[in-house]
């Protein structure tokens, strides 16, 4: 494992964790890497599992699931991208997918939300 993925590692597991990311899908996705210039597009695939599961969801009109499981999308993108600055594309892509998780996800919350029309989303 390279010095920056293990400093990664080490230091952000509590904040992760703390933030919705399971234990399990932490170790997961941190175990199987070597090096930091892989992190987004590991974080990413596993955050599109649970993306998928999401629209799963919504096709069959479980929507709290639904709701669930795309916020919890959004947060694996969002750490997927989460100070990731060695490929710009991939951290836009990340970046979009979290925004658009979370909106799909919103409606589906308990309790709704809604997002603010006055903040801004940082995707072009």
């Amino acid at each position: 494992m390279d010095d920056k993925l293990a400093s990664a590692v080490s230091h952000w597991a509590p904040r992760f964790t703390t933030n919705g990311v399971t234990v399990g899908d932490f170790e997961r996705i941190t175990s199987s890497l070597d090096r930091w210039a892989d992190w987004c597009a590991a974080w990413s695939a596993v955050a599109g599992e649970h993306e998928e599961l999401g629209r799963v969801a919504l096709d069959d009109k479980r929507l709290r699931s639904a709701g669930a499981h795309l916020a919890q999308a959004a947060v694996y993108y969002h750490f997927a991208k989460f100070v990731f600055v060695e490929d710009l594309d991939q951290m836009r892509a990340a970046h979009a997918s979290a925004v658009r998780c979370l909106n799909d996800a919103l409606p589906h919350l308990d309790p709704p939300a809604e997002r603010s029309p006055n903040v801004p989303l940082g995707v072009d």
